[in-house]
């Protein structure tokens, strides 16, 4: 996911150039979800300063502790190209708690934040509404059980006897006289 920050605003934005406020971002649970940060002022990616940190955080409530974070972002490319990425994990047991134990609930909404600091001074969006998804697919349900048997009929033979033929998964035939 990429995000931008308008520096002007201290927004998050739809594109360098559409300067329209993102209301929520959504996500789904996994181990590690690359998060793009791209700051933007006048319509154009800018680079902050070199030594510049920053961090991600979520949480369901303002004063709460963390639902997931990262305080360490990895900077790549220079000038237009900047892009500062989190690899954020959002399968941490603060976020598994908010989930029912019998994985019922569908989603959670929390506050997500990004902060920045160049040369002593730190700035951050303003908290905007997350939407987490749980996952579908976790890894322990196995794969789905089919019928053994694929088709069954019935036949009735010259001598009024009914027999069922049965064709299994296998591609196995059998038959029993009724």
């Amino acid at each position: 996911m990429r995000v931008y920050i308008n520096l002007d605003t201290n927004e998050p934005v739809v594109s360098p150039v559409l300067t329209q406020r993102v209301n929520t971002f959504y996500f789904v649970r996994r181990d590690v979800v690359p998060v793009e940060v791209q700051f933007v002022r006048s319509g154009a990616v800018v680079e902050l300063e070199a030594g510049a940190t920053g961090a991600i955080g979520f949480k369901k409530t303002y004063t709460g502790d963390f639902l997931a974070s990262d305080s360490g972002w990895t900077k790549t490319g220079t000038g237009t190209a900047t892009v500062y990425q989190f690899d954020l994990n959002l399968n941490t047991t603060e976020l598994s708690a908010e989930f029912n134990p019998d994985a019922s609930t569908d989603s959670i909404t929390c506050k997500m934040e990004i902060s920045w600091s160049v040369s002593g001074t730190t700035s951050s969006t303003m908290p905007t509404s997350a939407v987490i998804y749980n996952d579908v697919i976790r890894g322990t349900e196995g794969a789905p059980n089919f019928a053994t048997v694929l088709s069954q009929f019935d036949l009735r033979s010259p001598d009024n006897a009914t027999w069922r033929i049965t064709v299994a998964n296998d591609g196995t035939l059998s038959a029993t006289k009724q």
